[in-house]
């Protein structure tokens, strides 16, 4: 069974994850309308939310791994 700070935990991650997966959607439609200079800024912030998106996945990952 899964205790209740788990469960807010996980909760928690997953609202992160998924708002996280509509902003790189946003960054992705503002490069394709961006100039080069902002492909770049765009570009880096779109790496960051990736890298986050992974360590969120990562964690959801052993939280559940460790309920098994």
């Amino acid at each position: 069974m899964v205790g209740k700070e788990t469960k807010a935990e996980i909760d928690k991650l997953k609202k992160r994850y998924k708002d996280l997966g509509g902003s790189i959607d946003d960054l992705l439609e503002a490069i394709s309308r961006g100039s080069t200079t902002s492909d770049a800024v765009l570009s880096r912030e779109l790496t960051k939310a990736r890298m986050e998106l992974a360590s969120i996945a990562r964690r959801l990952q052993g939280l559940q791994n460790d309920d098994d």
